[in-house]
């Protein structure tokens, strides 16, 4: 079974996650730099590491999970982030060339679990790695809908168009407000 059949179905997801051999990756998403938290099922191996929101830092962190891999004898790799506005857009792309398994996880659900775990409910970048860790090894995930590339640019440009339409609008509201407020009588002479 494909990993992308694995995210339809949360008994699948918390089968594939208890599955011997696997990497459990969690990062949290910065706009310059990441946090990572990585261990198997049972343990934490590094609970905090650090890494830019460069090509060399995604190289660091590609090597890290690496050697970890080969020291823990795990087959597989499962990394997990928060969509945190447009900064894991990147790294996802990065990971997937790589041909690690990425998921995401979501963003009420690091807040909620960072709330019950024993370091407190404070908001540090390490502790919501870890979150994302933990939430992982719960098999608490989800996979983006990917398409293709054309398909995106159309979905950007869409947007981009209704964001223009809304801007149209308002733009448009305000002018006949500034000139209500100076010709009043404007309105009764010239309708739209």
């Amino acid at each position: 079974m494909r990993f992308k059949d694995y995210g339809r179905n949360p008994k699948l997801r918390k089968a594939f996650v208890q599955t011997k051999g696997l990497l459990i990756v969690g990062v949290d998403i910065g706009k310059a730099s990441h946090t990572a938290c990585l261990g198997t099922r049972h343990k934490v191996l590094v609970r905090k590491f650090n890494f830019a929101h460069s090509r060399a830092g995604f190289s660091a962190f590609e090597k890290r999970i690496r050697s970890l891999r080969f020291k823990s004898k795990s087959k597989r790799v499962l990394v997990g982030m928060e969509p945190s506005g447009l900064y894991w857009y990147a790294l996802y792309e990065r990971l997937k060339q790589c041909g690690f398994n990425v998921c995401l996880v979501n963003c009420l659900a690091v807040k909620n679990n960072r709330r019950t775990m024993a370091d407190g409910s404070s908001k540090t970048d390490p502790k919501d790695a870890h979150s994302v860790y933990d939430l992982l090894g719960q098999g608490k995930f989800f996979l983006p809908v990917e398409r293709d590339s054309e398909l995106n640019a159309a979905y950007r440009m869409m947007r981009r168009h209704m964001a223009l339409k809304k801007r149209v609008v308002r733009l448009r509201n305000q002018l006949r407000g500034i000139i209500h407020l100076s010709f009043p009588e404007l309105n009764n002479v010239i309708k739209d």
